[in-house]
């Protein structure tokens, strides 16, 4: 298969994916991450660069957001919200919700299906990648895919709840380049 001929499969793995969402999972986690006074990101490898993409965009809409294992991250809190982008819903992103549950935060999980995480989660969205959906591709890439592309569709949605003009969000971006 050519390059784009390798793209365009991949286009249509996520485009079943979408097709498989659960839109009152979706609309759970968007209603929690509007509401949510501060908001903790987590994943691990490539599944963390994509919960980091969906923070900075939340950072942009002005939400209150740390990263996990950032240095300026604070000690989470009751009402906060811990949001877990993980396909396996195990290792130290298991670790890190039994914490935030024991202060009192929330969590909410973007996973492949249940699992231990999810028994756990006030709100899990199922991305079914290499479940209900399968794939061609390499390792967790599916799963990594629409974890970035749901997650600015929920950043979207937030952004509309909350009723923040996309001006504001060109002004957040960063500006010491």
């Amino acid at each position: 298969m050519t390059v784009k001929q390798n793209a365009e499969a991949a286009v249509a793995e996520l485009a079943a994916l979408v097709a498989a969402l659960d839109d009152a999972q979706l609309d759970a986690a968007a209603q929690i991450v509007a509401d949510a006074p501060r908001l903790f990101f987590t994943g691990i490898g490539r599944s963390g660069l994509s919960a980091r993409a969906v923070a900075m965009r939340l950072m942009h809409i002005g939400k209150e957001l740390y990263v996990v294992g950032d240095v300026a991250t604070p000690a989470i809190m009751a009402g906060d919200v811990l949001v877990a982008l993980t396909s396996s819903g195990r290792g130290s992103v298991l670790e890190q919700a039994r914490a935030a549950l024991a202060h009192g935060a929330r969590v909410v999980t973007f996973s492949t299906g249940e699992n231990d995480l999810t028994a756990l989660s006030e709100v899990f969205v199922t991305l079914p990648a290499r479940t209900a959906v399968p794939t061609e591709q390499h390792a967790g890439s599916l799963f990594e895919q629409g974890c970035l592309v749901v997650g600015d569709a929920l950043c979207r949605a937030v952004q509309a709840r909350l009723g923040v003009p996309t001006s504001e969000l060109d002004a957040r971006h960063a500006n010491l380049l």
